[in-house]
């Protein structure tokens, strides 16, 4: 299947998923595996995006990031598909990008690229590779092309597959560790 339909598809699966209570009891599982997480727990500065709907909401993460004395950095995307992160704080001016995700509104300060851990966004993961499905812009793997630094992703179970049911190209970026309860299917 190609990665536009699987995207889709993917898409569709995850956004009736999330919408079920076994969702949220594995969205609370993964953050308890994420605050235990070695790397999280040293990271002095994560990068992180503001969830927007049927996604593992991040606001729980920014939260817990705060209380442990983390700087917490979400992307500022550009039309040439580049991106920063930005600093963020409880009063952080926001607009909304043309993907619907809230971004910083002044990007021109505070810049940290990269963080020390990003936890990177996706529609789907597979342990094979580690590999991400990304939302089809490519920021992310272009980002972390020009900024290597330490990714963990998130996934319910309906984005976690042990072998990758779609193709990964060059240009894909894997991530080091994908955090799911799903890991031991």
């Amino acid at each position: 299947m190609d990665k536009v339909s699987f995207r889709k598809q993917q898409i569709d699966t995850v956004n009736s998923f999330m919408k079920t209570d076994q969702a949220q009891k594995e969205i609370n599982e993964i953050y308890f595996q994420l605050f235990d997480n070695a790397d999280f727990k040293a990271a002095k500065s994560v990068g992180i995006t503001l969830s927007i709907e049927n996604e593992i909401p991040t606001f729980p993460i920014i939260n817990k990031c705060w209380e442990d004395g983390k700087s917490v950095y979400i992307p500022k995307t550009f039309s040439d598909y580049s991106m920063n992160f930005v600093k963020y704080e409880r009063d952080t001016e926001l607009e909304t990008s043309s993907f619907g995700v809230r971004e910083p509104k002044e990007y021109k300060k505070e810049i940290l690229d990269p963080p020390e851990l990003i936890i990177v966004p996706g529609v789907a993961f597979s342990r094979e590779g580690n590999n991400r499905l990304g939302f089809g812009a490519g920021y992310y793997d272009r980002y972390l092309a020009q900024y290597p630094t330490k990714t963990i992703a998130l996934a319910v179970s309906r984005q976690f597959f042990i072998k990758t049911p779609w193709p990964v190209f060059t240009l894909d970026k894997p991530v080091d560790q994908i955090i799911s309860v799903a890991e031991d299917e």
